[in-house]
């Protein structure tokens, strides 16, 4: 394709702008369509019905009449709005949906790959990289929001970019808001705002500080995309639940899946507690008390497995068609980790020394302490490979070379034209 884009016409970058979400969107759905779609389960039946329930009219809910608080509100929102648009719900019609998405978040990423690519070839690369990705590609056929994710971190992170390279209050305004949409992704993403105003204390970051009402931008309009949601959970609740009320379930999932040589299996004990018919005040103080009698186990040997986990090609199309077993390494695994992984963290850790050394921008330094937060949030919380896909975009990012525009701060990130 970079070929392709050299010889035509119009100008390159525009033909790259243009070639590069169609290439995505058409791997995407031709796969969709090359297959049988897997069948809805498990969280992918709670995101399913909530966005058909929204193309009804019937609101964020799962039944059609309780208020939903467990799940994060964009993915099924945004399906339910293309539901309702397509007049269908089936699980093709959200397939078709997320290869837009896919499209999008690659399309994102090329953008974010011109600000640091020392030329518009490689920035296309390594948007075509993503575009034909398999573990990226499978992720649409999953009634899943893992490419919701992926686009509202990367928009987020551009934007964060652009706002780091020339700080204004509008640019502040956008990073804000899309950091807020994020939040409403996944709350995961809570820390980024507050990351970027860090960045002046951290290596290189006095060179481009945000000043009082740049921050105050940011984090206002930050907050305003998420406090409405929050009014909402309050409004049906009378508590404060800034996006969703998922905090239980994750204690309880991470105690079930507790296997401590000696001790009493963390699934029994969580069942138990669930039967018990306990208040959740009651139900939480049994599950930490689990917790805190295991530290050893989940502060070490948990967060260990987490972020190896996290840091793991998914491989859920594969194991959907019964080609792998869960948590089997064979030839299949030690493959897509030596093509999609393995060669981007030994790249990660090459960026991370050149950042800690001062030879990158503030822009650049940013993306990577945000990579390892998030891994490291992850890993503190649960750590699963599919976890880790809003983030791969980065690890791209890595893998390419540096262009002036990482180092030394060039001022608007331009990309000189291919000769």
């Amino acid at each position: 394709m970079p070929a392709i884009i050299a010889r035509s016409r119009i100008p390159p970058r525009l033909a790259a702008a243009a070639l590069i979400p169609l290439a995505a969107f058409l791997a995407a759905i031709l796969f969709a369509l090359a297959y049988p779609l897997p069948e809805a389960a498990n969280d992918a039946v709670g995101y399913l019905e909530i966005a058909r329930n929204i193309a009804a009219g019937k609101g964020f809910s799962q039944d059609g009449t309780t208020p939903m608080l467990y799940r994060p509100p964009l993915f099924s929102i945004l399906l339910g709005g293309w539901f309702l648009l397509t007049g269908t719900s089936s699980t093709l019609s959200a397939a078709v949906f997320q290869s837009l998405e896919h499209a999008a978040g690659v399309w994102i990423s090329f953008l974010l790959f011109m600000e640091f690519a020392p030329s518009l070839a490689w920035a296309a690369a390594g948007a075509l990289f993503l575009a034909v990705n398999p573990l990226l590609v499978t992720r649409v056929v999953f009634v899943l929001q893992e490419p919701t994710i992926l686009l509202t971190t990367t928009l987020a992170a551009w934007l964060s970019v652009r706002l780091l390279r020339g700080p204004s209050r509008g640019r502040a305004a956008l990073a804000g808001a899309a950091w807020g949409l994020c939040l409403l992704a996944k709350v995961v993403s809570w820390f980024a705002p507050f990351l970027l105003l860090s960045m002046r204390f951290l290596p290189g970051g006095r060179k481009t500080p945000l000043r009082g009402a740049e921050a105050a931008a940011l984090l206002a309009c930050f907050a305003a995309v998420a406090t409405p949601w929050t009014i909402r959970n309050y409004v049906h609740t009378g508590r404060f639940i800034p996006v969703n009320a998922q905090g239980t379930g994750m204690l309880e999932w991470n105690v079930k899946q507790a296997v401590i040589p000696g001790e009493r299996p963390g699934r029994e004990f969580a069942g138990e507690v669930s039967r018990s018919g306990l208040p959740e005040v009651a139900r939480k103080k049994l599950l930490w008390g689990y917790v805190l009698d295991h530290p050893g186990h989940f502060l070490f040997r948990r967060t260990l497995r987490n972020a190896i986990h996290f840091g793991a090609p998914p491989r859920d199309w594969w194991i959907a068609r019964g080609l792998i077993r869960p948590g089997q390494h064979r030839v299949g695994f030690w493959i897509l980790s030596a093509l999609f992984h393995i060669p981007l963290y030994l790249m990660l850790l090459i960026r991370t020394r050149d950042w800690w050394k001062g030879g990158t921008s503030p822009p650049y330094g940013f993306l990577v302490l945000l990579y390892w937060t998030y891994w490291a949030e992850h890993a503190a919380l649960w750590g699963d490979p599919r976890f880790g896909l809003a983030v791969y975009p980065l690890l791209a990012l890595f893998a390419l070379p540096r262009g002036a525009g990482a180092i030394g701060g060039v001022s608007g990130g331009r990309i000189p034209e291919p000769a």
